[in-house]
């Protein structure tokens, strides 16, 4: 087993560490602002369906089915294939077809968010835009954690703000209950002079805030303004409000002539937390709108995820030849597959920075070109190893109902993971950057989820279907505990490593350019959360073949319903409270419930003897013990960490290194594997 895992996860490895080649530079450009989040938007939506049907789903329906047919009849096993890929392709399709043209419907479902804010509640449905009047009107709207409110000028005209407050709520345990605390208010005053630096908090400064470098400086006096004046900057946005796009006139704000918005951003530094009301008194006669968002960032999203779209067809397309592939034990195409997606990404971001294309754009064009490739170097794959998949006539046989049937609940249930992160994705949409920070945290806590959950359910999944057919039903069971102790083995240390050196991770990895040392902060957090529930999520994929290789469906199914339902419960729980943070909390304590109801409703068939109990209790010790030589460590390299450029690198290298060196030493000499156990695993096959 341990030799079939390591030809997955081998190309698994590459394809995330090309991946995570791609995120640096994703997050370069990018950020967490605007572009990040319309681009990780649309880019989610199809590779939710990538996720679902190319890592379990589909396959959990169709390899058992095409593996028995094979068996019987190599002939007739090949015509079903062709069928099923015929009829995927003609549903998917006319899918494509109808979304496409949908798509701003289909986002603002997922994304409700990004969309303008809702300035009469009393009016029945939604009304988002306003056309202002001489007489004052006062709008009031939660921030949810913005970092800036926008007043977005649809149609121009002159726009007065004669008052702009914010309000802070004390929190209390009645709050938990819908009471409303003792509110402070901060109204924005007039404006410091240019260039002040202030001393007090709550005051106000017009912006853009800009470094302005003047000419006939030479490189080290540029950079020496740089510094300076940057830290001036950061200084003045600490303690005040910014306002862009406006004047002071008359004891107010007018919007400049022109201009698109205006923008009021709060405060960073701590006088600037709480801050979870904002009001407006404006007057004029243009028509406004109110966003949380940049006012683009959901036009962006639509136009970014008609270009992605596409991904979806051809990844599901994939997914249905790699199960091909997979039944003939074939893994290392079907594993490799990826590794395109991300060279294709890294050659349209090279475009970007020699070029100049545009950073999103080429980015989506990216996704799908990556699409069409991994798909024809699948089928090309299946050609060469004597498994031709053809076009034929779709047609609604017995077979294809019960592969349908079949794959319905596989769907619900080997993809809940996808399903809450879909979910966490539109309560997250509601805090402005969080879309982002949710995006970097999940591409980390995926690679260790990619090379060790995912890559053991593929492997796990034909060969118990073939041990259930011979007969073996005992062996089975032992080769799902096999894969327990394997799984935890290597999930339990990555998951204490992200839970200890969150921050540190994503500063090594991402930091740099658009992406600052708070995008660190707020990233690391959800990382942590999410490192709690990833030895749940890799024992979703190693249980569920428990259920598939005997054609049941169903009961993960369930078991995924009732995931899902906690998962929406504790997000809206929690996200009021700690933000996007709170989103990946829910997902993972909706991990764990889901591990309790798979174990349990497997009903005796995997048994763990006391010889593996006593090494998945010697392989915690050995986590948290490498947890510790992890904290002294980050301790010790923490100037490194706050330095820039290649030193970031560096630090997580020699954090990488002493964690994992740490951990092997601690588990062979506590006895939770030895030298014999991983070389019988490999002899396995």
């Amino acid at each position: 087993m341990l030799r079939s895992l390591m030809t997955v996860s081998g190309f698994t490895l590459i394809s995330r560490l090309l991946g995570f080649a791609r995120d640096i530079l994703i997050a370069r450009f990018l950020g967490t602002g605007l572009m990040g989040d319309a681009f990780f938007a649309a880019f989610r939506f199809p590779n939710l369906f990538r996720r679902i049907f190319g890592e379990g789903a589909f396959n959990a329906a169709f390899v058992p089915l095409f593996g028995k047919k094979v068996a019987d009849e190599p002939v007739e096993g090949m015509r079903f294939a062709s069928q099923a890929f015929s009829m995927l392709l003609a549903v998917l399709g006319v899918l494509t077809l109808i979304a496409i043209p949908l798509m701003p419907w289909i986002m603002g479902a997922v994304v409700p968010g990004f969309k303008a804010l809702d300035a009469d509640p009393s009016f029945i449905g939604k009304k988002s835009e306003v056309q202002l009047v001489a007489k004052e009107q006062e709008f009031s709207f939660q921030t949810k954690g913005a970092r800036a409110m926008y007043v977005d000028v649809v149609k121009d005209g002159q726009l007065v703000m004669s008052e702009v407050s914010f309000q802070k709520e004390e929190k209390s345990l009645g709050s938990f209950f819908g009471k409303e605390g003792k509110k402070t208010t901060f109204t924005l005053s007039a404006p410091l002079a240019g260039g002040v630096v202030p001393t007090e908090k709550y005051q106000t400064v017009l912006g853009p805030l800009e470094v302005v470098i003047p000419k006939g400086l030479n490189k080290e006096e540029a950079q020496a303004l740089r510094e300076k004046r940057e830290s001036e900057i950061s200084a003045i946005k600490k303690s005040s409000f910014v306002v862009e796009g406006a004047k002071w006139i008359d004891g107010g704000f007018s919007a400049l002539p022109g201009v698109d918005f205006v923008k009021i951003t709060r405060p960073t530094g701590k006088a600037g937390k709480g801050l979870e009301h904002f009001t407006l008194k404006m007057s004029g006669d243009a028509k406004v709108k109110n966003f949380r968002n940049h006012p683009q960032t959901f036009e962006k999203t639509v136009k970014l995820s008609r270009i992605c779209f596409i991904y979806l067809l051809c990844m599901s397309l994939a997914a249905h030849l790699s199960g091909v592939l997979n039944t003939f034990r074939v893994f290392g195409m079907p594993a490799a597959a990826p590794i395109i997606l991300n060279v294709v990404f890294l050659a349209g971001l090279g475009g970007v920075y020699f070029f100049g294309w545009m950073a999103g754009e080429t980015l989506a064009w990216s996704v799908t070109i990556a699409g069409f490739l991994q798909l024809a170097a699948l089928w090309v794959t299946c050609l060469r190893n004597g498994a031709s998949v053809r076009i034929v006539k779709p047609q609604m046989t017995t077979e294809m109902k019960n592969l349908f049937g079949l794959m319905g609940p596989g769907v619900a249930s080997a993809s809940v993971q996808q399903i809450n992160l879909l979910i966490g994705g539109i309560i997250a949409s509601f805090q402005p950057g969080a879309v982002s920070y949710l995006y970097y945290s999940d591409r980390v806590y995926q690679l260790p989820l990619g090379m060790i959950g995912i890559a053991l359910g593929v492997v796990l999944l034909p060969e118990v279907t073939r041990q259930l057919q011979g007969g073996m039903e005992r062996q089975a069971g032992k080769t799902i505990a096999r894969g327990i102790e394997l799984g935890l083995l290597l999930t339990l240390p990555a998951a204490v490593a992200m839970m200890v050196v969150p921050t540190e991770i994503i500063a090594g990895l991402f930091e740099r350019g658009e992406f600052v040392r708070a995008d660190s902060a707020q990233t690391g957090l959800a990382l942590a959360a999410f490192g709690a529930g990833l030895p749940g999520y890799v024992l979703i994929k190693i249980l569920q073949p428990g259920y598939f290789a005997k054609g049941d469906t169903k009961n993960p199914m369930k078991m995924a319903v009732i995931m899902v339902i906690v998962n929406v419960v504790v997000s809206l729980i929690l996200f009021p409270w700690i933000g996007h943070v709170g989103l990946a909390v829910a997902t993972s304590v909706a991990a764990w419930v889901n591990v309790i109801l798979l174990w349990r409703g497997l009903n005796g068939f995997v048994v763990m003897t006391e010889s593996t109990l006593f090494k998945l209790g010697r392989m915690v010790c050995a986590s948290v013990l490498m947890g510790v030589v992890l904290f002294f460590a980050a301790k010790g390299l923490a100037s490194w960490f706050d330095a820039q450029g290649l030193m970031k690198v560096i630090a997580l290298g020699l954090l990488v290194g002493t964690g994992a060196s740490a951990f092997g030493a601690l588990a062979l000499f506590l006895g939770a594997t030895s030298v014999k156990d991983l070389k019988s695993g490999f002899g396995r096959g």
